[in-house]
């Protein structure tokens, strides 16, 4: 029987950051269930005037699904004749449907093009992977290009429930599918233990708190920061570990832990991370932190959970979507630091008595793409 076709369209490695990854479950999970997967990707992502870090491309050696021949450098996110061009590449691999990886409408303009162009003249299906419906920063053209985008979707896999919710209420006549992210488990590659993780990472505290990832306004760990010497008043053995490359100006947050007086008390790595130097990180930690002022889900809290790593998430968005108070994680209200700091307290408390890891596990098993085909293959079938 011949293997039917599906395309994907999203960035790919080497580029970085969460897509990337989605990017690479998919075809995985696609390819193991009987598809022949491609991709096509982008030969340039963002323009380097509107991109805030210091590189779009990850060098990491340990790489996460690699299909390099299945991929396609076309998408120029800036230059129409580029789209047309991936259109005609698509349209040669006569896909019966093609998934398109959204997450930042400024992308609309080249994806309306695409998916414009595949219902006009071909019969392929189009189902868009919803991860954020606009942006974080939330600007004034989100909202346009996002309808107008997605309205011509065949039908939508969403990464969280809330996202579900506002996608059915955009589209009430449209397919609307949900599943979680998969936990990252691909970065404990088994080297360091905690005692091991944290002499490397010179922390001699006994209590660590992580915050991890792209540092980023909406994320709150100016509220986390001011949280610590609340912390430090009642018991000296917290450390603060923050990793990441900040896309903002990092002296806000150096400002603030001098201000605090917290040099002896965190440690800030003000880099993107390589998949292969991920692990010692989140094994030095106790708690994975994200106290966020708004968010629709998390790839941070799959790498937590990859590393069955307990969190303490705000209930923004969809974030606290996949974590059970008590048993997992903390869920706070809001992200103020006595709030945080009550959950962090309780968090430890609970250690004593609870087994996050084996809670985590359970969890994990019932976590991520593993009826994907399904879903696709149930919107495709209409």
């Amino acid at each position: 029987m011949e293997k039917k076709t599906v395309v994907t369209i999203g960035p790919a490695y080497p580029y970085r950051g969460g897509q990337t990854i989605v990017e690479a479950s998919i075809y995985n999970n696609l390819t193991r269930a009987g598809y022949d997967s491609h991709t096509v990707s982008f030969s340039l992502l963002y323009p380097k005037i509107f991109f805030p870090g210091t590189s779009q491309f990850d060098k990491s050696q340990n790489i996460h699904h690699p299909h390099q021949d299945k991929t396609y450098r076309l998408i120029n996110s800036i230059n129409p004749i580029s789209w047309y061009r991936a259109y005609k590449k698509i349209k040669e691999l006569q896909p019966v449907a093609v998934i398109f990886v959204w997450w930042m409408p400024f992308f609309g303009p080249c994806y309306t093009s695409i998916a414009w162009l595949l219902k006009r003249f071909t019969k392929t299906k189009r189902v868009f992977l919803i991860e954020n419906f606009i942006s974080h920063e939330r600007r004034w053209f989100d909202l346009f290009f996002t309808k107008r985008t997605l309205s011509l979707a065949d039908g939508f896999i969403t990464h969280s429930k809330h996202i579900q919710e506002r996608v059915k209420e955009t589209f009430p006549s449209k397919k609307v599918e949900y599943t979680s992210l998969p936990a990252f488990d691909f970065f404990d590659l088994k080297r360091y233990n905690q005692e091991q993780s944290r002499e490397l990472l010179n922390i001699k505290a006994k209590k660590v708190i992580l915050f991890f990832g792209l540092i980023r306004k909406y994320k709150g760990l100016d509220q986390l920061i001011k949280t610590i010497p609340l912390l430090l008043k009642q018991d000296p053995n917290y450390h603060l570990l923050i990793v990441g490359e900040c896309y903002e100006d990092i002296k806000i947050y150096q400002t603030l832990i001098e201000e605090n007086n917290l040099q002896q008390h965190t440690t800030l790595v003000n880099k993107f991370i390589a998949n292969e130097d991920v692990e010692p990180y989140f094994k030095a930690a106790d708690i994975v932190c994200l106290p966020y002022y708004h968010g629709t889900q998390s790839g941070i809290l799959m790498m937590a959970y990859g590393f069955k790593k307990p969190v303490i998430v705000t209930n923004v968005g969809g974030v606290a979507e996949l974590v059970s108070n008590g048993q997992t994680g903390q869920i706070i209200e809001n992200n103020e630091p006595s709030t945080i700091q009550e959950a962090i307290q309780l968090s430890f408390a609970q250690m004593a008595s609870t087994d996050f890891g084996a809670n985590i596990h359970s969890l994990n098993e019932t976590l991520g793409y593993k009826n994907f085909d399904e879903l696709f293959s149930e919107i495709i079938s209409d």
